[in-house]
């Protein structure tokens, strides 16, 4: 089945705020003024499968970098956008 694709949001107006926090999860306000609101959208940790940028500090993502994900289904239309693990400091994991 063919997906419609998003184009890619413009991360300059890209509103993103961290409302809770685990190791796992978390609670993601995402603002697109215009385009789309999120007030509480969950994100899973995951492994990156492919390159990108974090949405908060900017820097590089490479595959198979931890990181959070929006975890809704259907796919929201920031579904590809990724948050480093490496934001946050040490996980419980290392």
């Amino acid at each position: 089945m063919k997906t419609k694709q998003s184009p890619a949001p413009d991360m300059s107006r890209v509103q993103v705020e961290i409302l809770e926090r685990s190791d796992t999860t978390l609670i993601v306000r995402w603002v697109e003024p215009g385009r789309c609101h999120y007030g509480e959208q969950r994100w899973r940790r995951r492994s990156a499968n492919s390159s990108g940028t974090c949405v908060l500090s900017r820097r590089a993502i490479h595959r198979g970098d931890a990181v959070f994900r929006p975890a809704e289904r259907p796919a929201p239309s920031n579904a590809k956008a990724m948050i480093s693990v490496d934001v946050f400091g040490q996980s419980a994991d290392e």
